[in-house]
Order: C-alpha cells, then sequence, then structure tokens
C-alpha cells in the first residue's frame, strides 16, 4: 500500500501520540528514520518549544475523525499565513514539521 502525505504525517502524528495508525495506514511498512529525521531537524531549529503543549494542542484526544479534520484545516492556515518549515526539499506547514517532531522523541 502507497500512502499519500497527508496520510503518512497522519500516521507519524499517531505514532507520536502513541495511538493506533490511522485505517489507510494500519497494512503499510512505513520507514520511520525519514520523518524522525525531519522531526529532529524541526526539534534543532527549534529547541524552546513546549512539546508537551504542542502535543496536547495538536492532538489533545488522540489521532480520530476530528483531529484529522482540524490538522488539515490547521495545516492549510499554516501553508496561507507562510508559517512553513523546509527540510531537504520537503515544504512542511508548521504543524506537519511539530507532528514529526513528536514523532522524533517518540
Amino acid at each position: 500500500m502507497t500512502l499519500n502525505k497527508r496520510d503518512l504525517i497522519l500516521a507519524l502524528a499517531a505514532l507520536g501520540a502513541g495511538a493506533a495508525l490511522p485505517a489507510t495506514a494500519q497494512n503499510a511498512t512505513l520507514d520511520l528514520a525519514p520523518g524522525r529525521a525531519i522531526g529532529a531537524a524541526y526539534r534543532a531549529a527549534n529547541p524552546n518549544e513546549d512539546w508537551a503543549a504542542i502535543r496536547a494542542a495538536l492532538l489533545p484526544s488522540g489521532v480520530n475523525a476530528e483531529a484529522v479534520t482540524r490538522l488539515r484545516a490547521v495545516s492549510a492556515a499554516d501553508f496561507e499565513a507562510g508559517r512553513l518549515f523546509i527540510q531537504e526539499g520537503w515544504r512542511l506547514s508548521q504543524t506537519e514539521a511539530r507532528l514529526f517532531a513528536l514523532l522524533a522523541a517518540a
């Protein structure tokens, strides 16, 4: 099974939150090393972020349909406002980068 970028990010968020994987990712074999590398780079670039507060804000009740809808909207708003993190060619919203950063700490 091939995951698109959004499904991969949500799967990584689930792992970072200690939740079950979204249905689209349950049967996929995921190499988490690239996601962890992106997350580690974001953490290095933003050492003063409060990760407990970010986890609580991004995933207050884990990964569920409501969270997926909200995360997509927040990511879109990040892009519109220019809140981006660029790492080795990846153009991520701040929210997406923070999700990878949660994975890096998992």
